[in-house]
């Protein structure tokens, strides 16, 4: 049996993307998780972010999509094609756990949360023609996952990845990690994630998880302790938060994230407004300093950009402003994004009598505003953040952000830093041409 596994295109109409040159995680280790199933079935992935995909030309008995919000228009669009021309197609992912009903009327087959305890059976069931129209799968222990297959692309990633854990302790209203993946945090085994980046043939890493040191303190200490002595010349970047740089034990969490390899951290600042934090349940993480944890995290040689949500009900204007502030005062990077509501989180819920009506999903992308605000205007708040960027992203900034991290951590620390803000600003930039020649529409006043 021939498997295709897809990566749908993230943006408006299925537009590719020249963002940061990473491999999409869940394909490859899909891969690896069919051939410790079933070694017989062959395997081709696509990228459609980086290559164009025609339905009619798929040489394949079952096509695979992994499907989250923006991408479900484009996959939805795609799989009903596929099914024309008598192709079967089974969906999963975030999405489709989400509104499994909707995603129903797509597929001959939808995966509802984690594949590895129901994956065989779905195989086992296509090869058989008796597909069943839902699987559901659990939370299963993470030992002897298998490892990413990463020969099969047909574009070459300067990024791959690895993943420590999944779950997450914190319930943060915008956030669907906790619904997906559980409230309880499940780790790998500490030699199974040494084994796996040591014997990779790529240099470079993408650290998956939600929260790369905030589960389990004691736990990722050990683990960065042993990746430090035994993964050489490997280097790698993630999201965390911020309070477990104020933990006891933060000087050997820092000291040995560094020399596990880790060169920049994506921090959920998640908001600049307290009133926001307070409706995202983002408070506890947040811990009582943040200006002093960057400080402090950049002192270990680590590189530091904030994740922030911005144009939600509660922000004004000068939300948007107060964020470029933070930037120059700090000389540090952030990635903008519009608050948006998605699908099965506590957000979506809070947020959805407010949501404009006729908006597909492709819209939902953190570039638009989906929802009605007190004050701003959809085209207030696009122009706002679209403004927000640029004003953070020119080159000159950029370099001067690059220097401000310790020598410590010369020089992969201050290559990555460039090698993530460099294709960023440029990905802005590229949105905010496309949005001027009105490529991608907006719900105007």
């Amino acid at each position: 049996m021939k498997l295709l596994l897809i990566s749908p295109p993230f943006g408006k109409k299925g537009q590719m993307s020249r963002g940061l040159p990473i491999a999409p995680p869940v394909l490859e280790y899909l891969t690896g998780l069919t051939n410790q199933v079933r070694p017989d079935i062959t395997v081709e992935l696509l990228d459609a972010n980086k290559e164009y995909f025609y339905p009619e030309k798929v040489d394949a008995d079952l096509v695979g999509f992994t499907v989250l919000t923006p991408q479900s228009i484009w996959a939805y669009k795609m799989a009903d094609k596929l099914r024309g021309l008598g192709k079967r197609v089974v969906l999963g992912g975030i999405h489709v756990t989400a509104l499994p009903d909707e995603a129903r009327q797509h597929a001959d087959a939808i995966v509802l949360g984690e594949a590895e305890l129901i994956w065989k059976q779905l195989l086992d069931d296509a090869e058989g023609n008796r597909l069943k129209a839902v699987y559901e799968g659990e939370f299963p222990e993470l030992e002897g996952l298998p490892s990413p297959v990463t020969n099969l692309w047909k574009t070459k990633y300067v990024y791959g990845y690895f993943q420590t854990s999944r779950g997450c302790p914190f319930s943060c209203t915008f956030c669907s990690v906790h619904k997906f993946f559980g409230g309880k945090v499940r780790m790998r085994p500490v030699s199974e994630v040494v084994e796996e980046v040591a014997s990779s043939s790529r240099r470079l890493f993408w650290g998956i998880d939600d929260n790369i040191w905030g589960v389990n303190v004691p736990k990722t200490i050990e683990l960065y302790k042993e990746m430090s002595k035994n993964v050489r010349g490997k280097w790698w970047f993630g999201s965390g938060d911020i309070k477990s740089v104020s933990h006891p034990r933060s000087h050997e969490l820092l000291t040995y994230a560094r020399k596990a390899g880790l060169t920049a951290v994506l921090l959920g600042w998640e908001s600049n407004n307290m009133t926001s934090l307070e409706e995202y349940k983002a408070v506890t993480k947040q811990g009582r300093e943040r200006r002093e944890a960057i400080k402090k995290i950049r002192d270990y040689g680590i590189e530091v950009m904030l994740f922030i949500m911005v144009g939600g009900r509660q922000d004004t204007r000068k939300d948007f402003d107060g964020i470029l502030k933070l930037c120059d005062e700090l000389k540090i990077s952030a990635h903008p994004v519009m608050t948006t509501p998605f699908p099965g989180t506590e957000l979506y819920e809070l947020y959805k009598p407010y949501i404009y009506e006729g908006l597909e999903w492709d819209s939902f992308d953190g570039n638009n505003a989906v929802y009605e605000h007190p004050v701003l205007s959809p085209k207030e708040r696009e122009d706002a953040i679209v403004k927000l960027r640029a004003d953070i992203f020119p080159v000159h900034k950029i370099i001067q952000r690059v220097f401000q991290v310790s020598w410590k951590g010369f020089p992969m620390s201050h290559i990555t830093s460039w090698m993530i803000q460099y294709p960023q600003g440029r990905a802005f930039r590229e949105f905010a041409r496309e949005r001027m020649k009105k490529i991608s529409p907006s719900i105007k006043n």
